[in-house]
């Protein structure tokens, strides 16, 4: 069973296998080897991914979401042409057409696959991704940190390299570093930092921002004048569109001008800007931005404990690495040439397919390949203190350090706080504060009823955090002395679906396939399908259900070759059976 590689990533997302022990990306329907990670229903009610999405934003800015990969773990939905869509949904559907191109390709079921996230994801984000290849359709074999995942794309041809290695990231919204080590075949991150907040998509707001002020300071009036909420969000996406390629020429070329004709109407009379911007323009809005992530860089280094002269080699992952100040900054931090001969569109769905390769048995463990990776971020628990006598609560207490290897598990001892104290709740937080009203809050659902009633510091609970390598967190509470063990997988916190809303979106998402247009060219045959199912054997069943399924799949995601590729083989199937 091939298990594919997916990078679901905020602007863009890729799809990989392995081919003749190599990674390989698989192209879309459309021919490409990336595609916009944009979710549309279009005007005729139809399901629209990728770049045809993309393409008809501006005009359709309240039945398209954009950058939902920024929503994961959150428990905010969009509103997409009158219906509302959870973070996961919308990232189902994305990873559905993604998954339909694969099928497509290998001419058979793809059920498993590595999904990649950013290594500063949280533990609700990255349920939230699971979720997400759920509803989809997918077994999540793995979750894999995207710059670990580079640096397997790098590692499975440098087999025979023993160095430290930085895998500097900066996607289209969330920017990441890792330090690594590789020796004889095994990667082992050392240490990891990140921003979830920054990537390419603010480089284009800034550049927005550059526009409406220069507008503003020219005109005497805000380039939103007159405009209604929906036709606001349609001036900004039109911006947005034109700020985005003016951010991708300035890669190449010196300046470019900022061209739309028309965006309204005002004082009778249209707006619409013109305005030539130099990549000294650019380089000068993004610069404080582009510098914090050599913050970042700091804090991976110092964690690993290692120099900027330790590093072997730099890695530059994620499309907005392609920007020439990005690149000048990294250079002269240090002190050396970067290497141009990674893709940095593709390597991390290329190293998520190596992933699926270890995990299904393609790469072999005598191959030597193996990845040790690490918690990005502090988890722990929230405990009170004796300050001036009085009992204070809201501190944070560290139970697994951030860069622990993974998986680990470690247990601390707490003690009862109050005189006859009977309940003890386990607040789990991760962060870096010593007060847990600056950290993330991820549960409260460990709670510890009927402990002996005994003086204060008299009962000993232990706590016990389990961090495996998806990136899912399990924490256990005991207490000593009558035994009580309670044991939770950390789930139900805010922005993650339980297990019924998920499977009501899998019976969601799945239902959408008949609105597709290319529907009423099918019904028929697939009517017959239905009604045969009852009247053939039990094998036969299940190639009519396995090819009805992939035909409902490539009509959700508008797939015209999928659909005239399974149509024919369940005529051929159902012409063979009469």
């Amino acid at each position: 069973m091939t298990v594919v590689g997916i990078d679901l990533g905020t602007t863009n997302s890729a799809i990989a296998y392995l081919k003749d022990g190599k990674p390989a990306i698989i192209e879309n329907v459309n021919g490409h080897r990336t595609t916009p990670s944009v979710f549309q229903i279009n005007q005729n009610g139809e399901i629209v991914i990728g770049q045809e999405a993309k393409d008809t934003y501006a005009t359709l800015t309240d039945q398209t979401v954009m950058e939902v990969k920024r929503l994961m773990g959150t428990d905010k939905k969009v509103t997409v042409a009158g219906k509302e869509y959870r973070p996961e949904e919308i990232s189902a559907y994305i990873l559905k057409y993604l998954k339909s191109a694969a099928e497509d390709k290998l001419g058979k079921p793809v059920t498993e696959a590595v999904v990649t996230v950013p290594a500063y994801f949280s533990d609700s984000q990255r349920k939230a991704t699971q979720k997400a290849g759920e509803i989809a359709g997918l077994k999540v074999e793995r979750i894999i940190n995207e710059p670990t995942a580079a640096a397997l794309a790098f590692g499975i041809e440098n087999m025979d390299k023993d160095q430290h290695i930085l895998v500097y990231d900066l996607g289209g919204g969330t920017f990441d570093v890792s330090v690594v080590e590789m020796f004889e075949g095994v990667i082992e991150v050392k240490a990891s930092a990140g921003n979830n907040h920054l990537g390419g998509m603010d480089f284009d707001n800034a550049i927005v921002d550059w526009v409406a002020e220069k507008f503003e300071q020219e005109n005497g009036y805000s380039i939103f004048i007159n405009a209604e909420e929906s036709e606001q969000l349609s001036r900004t996406a039109k911006l947005k569109d034109v700020a985005e390629k003016a951010k991708k020429i300035l890669s190449s070329q010196m300046s470019t001008r900022i061209q739309i004709p028309f965006l309204g109407i005002h004082n009778n009379a249209p707006i619409g800007v013109d305005y030539e911007i130099t990549r000294a323009d650019f380089e000068k809005i993004i610069k404080e931005k582009a510098q914090s992530t050599l913050v970042e860089v700091d804090k991976a280094l110092a964690d690993a404990k290692l120099s900027q002269n330790d590093i072997q080699e730099i890695l530059l992952v994620g499309g907005s690495t392609r920007i020439p100040l990005i690149q000048e900054l990294v250079e002269k931090k240090f002190n050396r040439t970067l290497r141009k001969d990674v893709n940095p569109d593709e390597a991390i769905a290329l190293g998520a397919s190596v992933q699926g390769a270890i995990k299904s048995g393609e790469i072999e463990a005598k191959d030597g390949l193996m990845v040790i990776d690490v918690c990005p971020y502090t988890l722990g628990t929230e405990i009170v203190k004796d300050v001036g006598g009085q009992v204070v609560p809201g501190y944070f207490d560290p139970i697994i350090p951030r860069n622990s290897t993974i998986p680990i598990s470690e247990t601390k001892r707490y003690y009862t706080a109050y005189d006859n104290q009977d309940v003890v709740v386990v607040n789990v937080y991760q962060g870096e504060d010593q007060y847990v009203k600056n950290n993330i809050f991820l549960s409260d659902d460990i709670v510890l009823e009927n402990i002996p009633k005994r003086q204060a510091r008299m009962e000993a609970i232990d706590v016990t955090f389990t961090y495996d390598i998806n990136g899912m967190l399990q924490v256990e509470a005991k207490v000593l002395s009558t035994g009580l063990v309670k044991k939770e997988a950390i789930q139900s916190q805010a922005g993650v679906m339980s297990d019924v809303e998920t499977a009501a979106s899998v019976e969601r998402v799945n239902e959408e396939w008949d609105q597709s247009a290319l529907y009423q060219e099918v019904k028929n045959v697939m009517y017959r399908a239905e009604k045969m199912l009852d009247e053939v054997d039990p094998a036969n069943k299940v190639k009519i259900e396995q090819l009805l399924q992939q035909l409902k799949t490539a009509l959700t995601n508008d797939d015209t070759a999928g659909v005239k590729r399974y149509e024919e083989e369940l005529t051929d199937l159902l012409i063979e059976l009469v």
